[in-house]
């Protein structure tokens, strides 16, 4: 299904700059293609009072000059074209008028981009509605931010269904056909991430995507969850694919058993409608926190430590963060450790002869499947806010074990930040490649 996926941060500068002439607003997204249809939003322009020919309260004529501006724009840079106009007196549809305007301009677009695309759009009340240019085929609109906005189709199979009755009366049934539709991403299958499986599968979650190059180990059987003993030396998406199944026999599962960091992954996860990243690799994390801003698929990072000190516990903490257009990334939110990313990309002989290697990279640490289970609830519920409109707000929380106190922090991106500041990489899709891919 071809969708137009937007920032909400870029949907209110949009909504701030055409305040000011609520009657004449109008603007030119340009957008690039990512895979599975979806088109990312990544410029804004808006048009000025020469650019406008006439407007009226449900219609906009723009002048041949803006015309011949944008379309140029959007050949030279290989991009596609999203003309917006308001309707700011109420009409939530496209007019006769618009339909009128469209058609006899088909041909001129067509000829001015011709390797590219483009689609009408309307915001009338904050909403946002879209169609391909010259035609009545509606395209659906995803939103990205704190709160996702995302078209959820009905299901034969949600009706009637008594398995979620209790869940869908907390956040109804359009919720759940949400859950029922949703393609999640679960990097790393050990700890966090089979307790992560375990959860979303019982919520009714319908597509898993599972990426992990590991096998079981004996170590992993205290807390992966799905193992016992006979599962060492299996791979950890194959023992997550039977949890799933065995929970939720309709789901679909598709595995990937090698590194996120590769040009496959990349594809696997430009399909997906969010990530939960599980891993405790700084460069995966690195890299997945750059990805969910440069595609706009919004991510949710989970952490655990137990901190040792002359073999006693000194500290037991946990954090959970959602990554999205409006939040800030790990980058900016001093998350990640640029030195231990420099260790891991090391090869074993780089490790040896650097004198500054201390050895931290690849020790195993202490891991208890309580702590494990406090950080995933916690972020499947921050999940089910963004996607559901549960009325949860925290999108960043930090636990301490020891006081039981948990911490909800409210910041905002660095706009300085080259991955999710104003200059940085969000919505930039294919157009940008990524850091650390192979």
């Amino acid at each position: 299904m071809t969708e137009i996926v937007v920032g909400v941060p870029t949907i209110t500068a949009l909504i701030n700059s055409l305040q000011a002439d609520t009657e004449r607003g109008a603007a030119l997204y340009l957008c690039y293609d990512a895979v599975s249809n979806r088109y990312l939003v990544h410029d804004i322009e808006i048009a000025n009072e020469a650019d406008v020919l006439s407007a009226s309260e449900i219609e906009i004529t723009f002048a041949p000059q803006f015309l011949t501006r944008i379309t140029r724009r959007a050949r030279e840079q290989k991009q596609h074209l999203v003309l917006l106009h308001t309707h700011p007196k109420g009409a939530p549809e496209f007019s006769l008028i618009d339909d009128a305007t469209e058609v006899g301009l088909v041909e001129f677009v067509k000829k001015r981009i011709p390797d590219g695309n483009a689609f009408s759009m309307i915001l009338c009340d904050g909403k946002l509605k879209a169609r391909w240019f010259g035609t009545q085929e509606s395209i659906s609109v995803r939103q990205i931010g704190p709160i996702i906005t995302i078209p959820a189709t009905r299901n034969s199979e949600d009706e009637n269904n008594e398995r979620y009755d209790r869940q869908v009366r907390a956040f109804g049934e359009h919720g759940q056909r949400i859950l029922r539709n949703l393609s999640v991403v679960i990097v790393g299958l050990g700890g966090t991430g089979s307790v992560t499986v375990q959860q979303l599968a019982h919520l009714g979650v319908g597509t898993f995507i599972l990426i992990d190059p590991d096998a079981v180990e004996e170590t992993n059987l205290n807390r992966v969850v799905g193992t016992q003993p006979e599962s060492v030396g299996k791979s950890k998406i194959d023992v997550a694919s039977i949890l799933i199944r065995t929970i939720n026999p309709s789901a679909q599962v598709h595995i990937y058993s090698d590194s996120v960091i590769t040009e496959n992954a990349r594809r696997l996860m430009c399909s997906a409608d969010c990530i939960f990243m599980c891993t405790d690799s700084h460069v995966s994390r690195a890299f997945l926190s750059e990805f969910a801003f440069q595609y706009l698929i919004p991510a949710f990072d989970i952490g655990v430590s137990i901190t040792l000190r002359d073999n006693h516990v000194y500290a037991v903490t946990g954090r959970t963060q959602m990554l999205a257009p409006g939040l800030p990334c790990l980058l900016c939110s001093n998350v990640l450790d640029s030195r231990i990313i420099r260790e891991e990309l090391m090869t074993p002989e780089q490790r040896e002869s650097d004198p500054y290697f201390n050895g931290g990279s690849g020790v195993n640490q202490p891991a208890v499947i309580s702590l494990n289970s406090t950080m995933v609830s916690l972020a499947v519920t921050m999940f089910l806010a963004a996607f559901t409109g549960t009325p949860v707000r925290a999108r960043w929380q930090s636990y301490d074990a020891l006081t039981g106190n948990v911490r909800v922090f409210a910041t905002k991106p660095d706009p300085d930040c080259p991955i999710c500041g104003a200059n940085g990489v969000i919505a930039a899709g294919d157009s940008r490649h990524l850091s650390f891919l192979e």
